[in-house]
C-alpha cells in the first residue's frame, strides 16, 4: 500500500510540473466567430495545469449555450495546449420581421436577431408565431418554409444565389437580381436547379445582358421567360 501511495504521489508530482501548464489554445472549425471571440466566450485562461485546471467541461458548457454551436469538443494536446473543435450551424436565410431580421439555419433553428440585413437570402411573406434563439422557428407557413429551405440547399449546391424570396400560398418569387426573378413552387424550382436547367437559363440571360424579367418554372419543368415582372 505504501508503495502504491508513493507511486501515485510521484505521478501527481510529475503531472504537476510547469511543462504541463496551459500555454495556448487552438480553435478549429469556427467560421462565424473568430478564434479570439471563442476564447472569450469560453472563458479560456492560460497558466493552469492542463490536467487539474483545464476546465474542459466548463468551456464546453459555455460555448454550447450559443445557438451557432452545433457541436463543441474540447481536448488536451500535451504538453501545454487545449484544442477546441467546433461544428457550427450555418446561416441559411433571414426572415424579414418588420425592420428586423431573424437569421436561421437549414433546419429553421434561430441563430440570432438583427436590425442589419445579412448577406444571405431574405425571406418575406412568412408569419412568425414563435422565435426563440437556439430553437426551431415556428411560422403559420411551416410546410412552405421547409420547402423553401430545401430549395435554398439546392441553390447552394447548384452554385446559385437568390437575394430574396417572396413567399405566398400559391408560389414563391426568388430574386436573382433586384429585377430578375424566378417564379414557381419551391418543389418546381428545386427540380429545375437540381437538373441545372435553371442555371443555364440564367446564364443565357446574363450573357445577353438581361437583368430584368420573370423566369417561370412550371410543374413539368417547363421554363419560360418574359421581360415583364408580375
Amino acid at each position: 500500500m505504501l508503495v502504491l501511495i508513493l507511486l501515485m504521489g510521484a505521478i501527481y508530482a510529475g503531472l504537476s510540473l510547469p511543462v504541463f501548464n496551459i500555454a495556448k489554445y487552438e480553435v478549429e472549425g469556427n467560421r462565424y466567430y473568430s478564434a479570439d471571440e471563442i476564447l472569450i466566450m469560453g472563458n479560456c485562461k492560460t497558466g493552469g495545469n492542463i490536467f487539474w485546471k483545464a476546465g474542459i467541461s466548463d468551456i464546453e458548457e459555455r460555448l454550447s449555450k450559443d445557438a451557432y454551436m452545433q457541436e463543441v469538443t474540447v481536448k488536451r494536446s500535451l504538453p501545454d495546449t487545449i484544442v477546441i473543435e467546433i461544428v457550427e450551424r450555418k446561416q441559411t436565410a433571414a426572415i424579414a420581421l418588420g425592420e428586423k431580421y431573424v437569421v436561421i439555419d437549414s433546419n429553421g433553428t434561430v441563430l440570432r436577431k438583427t436590425s442589419v440585413e445579412p448577406k444571405i437570402p431574405v425571406l418575406r411573406g412568412l408569419t412568425i408565431t414563435k422565435m426563440t434563439v437556439g430553437e426551431e422557428i415556428e411560422t403559420e407557413e411551416k410546410i412552405l418554409l421547409q420547402q423553401t429551405l430545401e430549395m435554398l440547399a439546392s441553390m447552394e449546391k447548384g452554385d446559385m444565389f437568390f437575394k430574396k424570396v417572396e413567399i405566398s400560398k400559391l408560389q414563391i418569387k426568388a430574386y436573382v437580381y433586384d429585377s430578375l426573378l424566378c417564379q414557381g413552387t419551391p418543389e418546381n424550382l428545386t427540380k429545375a436547379i437540381e437538373s441545372n436547367r435553371l442555371q443555364l437559363v440564367i446564364q443565357e440571360l446574363y450573357e445577353k445582358g438581361i437583368e430584368r424579367g420573370t423566369i417561370k418554372v412550371t410543374g413539368d419543368e417547363d421554363i419560360s421567360f418574359t421581360p415583364k415582372i408580375d
